[in-house]
């Protein structure tokens, strides 16, 4: 038997460049050139993948696992947490981070990636903690364990598979399903899905680079 199928493979957008040139003066040294790019594939310097806040339950944290989807390294540079349980505020949450490599589910190895006293808002997520040593190679799996020393956060019921089914996603990095638990590192209650923002790219970077020749 045979079969056919057809297949159209997409490409990024054409880089376009366009430039404002200011010839020098009499005095010399003092001309210069205004490039604006877009199009191609530029360097991801921040960006962010949101989760939607429905609460409908809660406790000490959320475990999910984050995957790149993309062709190039992602840097996590940090997560925004949202409401405590109830849709509650808090002025000063005690918020912990953790991270093991792989998937959170297969004998993790929790390490400390970041700490901060927050403030949780209703309907709002709010409580940002920066994280640092969290890079995710192309087609990569890193666990994350997030939650609250005191006290919990409001997370809500999931439907689908714990650290596989897409909760959060864009282009490059999807957030999955998880767990809900409590303090440290519980893994108590599944599925249940993080409400929050986790944050994502390279500040030192640029968009474009260029590269001059004389």
């Amino acid at each position: 038997c045979s079969d056919t199928l057809s297949v159209t493979v997409g490409e990024p957008s054409s880089i376009s460049l366009s430039a404002t040139i200011v010839d020098e003066s009499v005095i010399g040294n003092d001309g210069s050139v205004d490039l604006s790019v877009s199009g191609g594939t530029p360097c991801i310097t921040s960006a962010d993948v949101a989760c939607p806040l429905l609460g409908g339950n809660g406790q000490s944290g959320n475990a999910f696992n984050l995957i790149n989807t993309s062709s190039g390294n992602l840097t996590i540079t940090g997560f925004s947490q949202g409401p405590g349980t109830g849709n509650s505020a808090n002025a000063a949450a005690p918020i912990e981070v953790y991270m093991t490599s792989g998937s959170y589910l297969t004998a993790p190895s929790w390490s400390l990636v970041g700490s901060a006293t927050v403030v949780l808002t209703p309907s709002s997520a709010t409580g940002y903690v920066a994280v640092s040593g969290v890079t995710i190679p192309p087609g990569g799996t890193v666990g994350i364990w997030i939650g609250l020393v005191t006290g919990t956060v409001q997370y809500t019921n999931g439907t689908g598979t714990p650290g596989v089914s897409a909760w959060g996603s864009d282009a490059n990095l999807t957030l999955t399903e998880g767990h809900g638990g409590t303090y440290p590192l519980g893994l108590n209650f599944n599925p249940r899905n993080w409400n929050g923002t986790v944050h994502y790219g390279d500040p030192s970077a640029s968009a474009y680079t260029f590269a001059w020749s004389t």
